[in-house]
């Protein structure tokens, strides 16, 4: 049987798979080649384990006498004095402690130039627990101890802690 005129079929074949097998061939090498010659894979970094050092526990304090520190402001004492000085603008202020354990409401009284007083409900059951009243001379506060609006107990600001009359 005769192609094209001309050319026998298994002629056909006999290039055509020649030329088949070359390109094969070329293709492996080139893949031979650039498998020889190909990048370096990159790296994945291996995370260490960072072990801290062990702390050496703090030298005891020396032997000695024991002084308690000196006692500090409350919370409530730096609202308080938060509005020592202030002019309110108005008579009173209700609850300016908002969100607190504690309710505080801040007056001033007509004819003083600024905050004169305070009353003070530490727990928030309606019954005020402590009266501050600032003064030129001093700042007092009375505290009823029983948590029912009687005052029993007086204390003074000596610019540093409460002192008991």
């Amino acid at each position: 049987m005769r192609l094209a005129g001309q050319m026998r079929l298994t002629t056909f074949l006999g290039v055509a798979g020649t030329g088949l097998l070359v390109a094969a061939i070329a293709g492996f090498g080139a893949l031979g080649w650039w498998w020889v010659h190909r990048p370096a894979p990159a790296e994945i970094p291996v995370p260490v384990p960072v072990v801290a050092a062990p702390v050496a526990a703090p030298p005891p304090p020396p032997p000695g006498p024991v002084t308690p520190p000196p006692p500090s402001r409350r919370e409530v004492d730096d609202v308080l004095f938060s509005y020592l000085g202030k002019n309110l603008g108005t008579d009173k202020l209700k609850d300016v402690t908002k969100g607190k354990p504690f309710k505080i409401n801040v007056y001033q009284d007509s004819g003083k130039p600024a905050v004169n007083r305070a009353k003070v409900d530490l727990d928030r059951d309606d019954r005020w627990d402590e009266k501050i009243t600032f003064d030129a001379e001093r700042i007092t506060r009375q505290v009823a101890s029983a948590d029912d609006e009687w005052y029993d107990l007086t204390y003074h600001w000596d610019g540093a802690i409460w002192v008991r009359e």
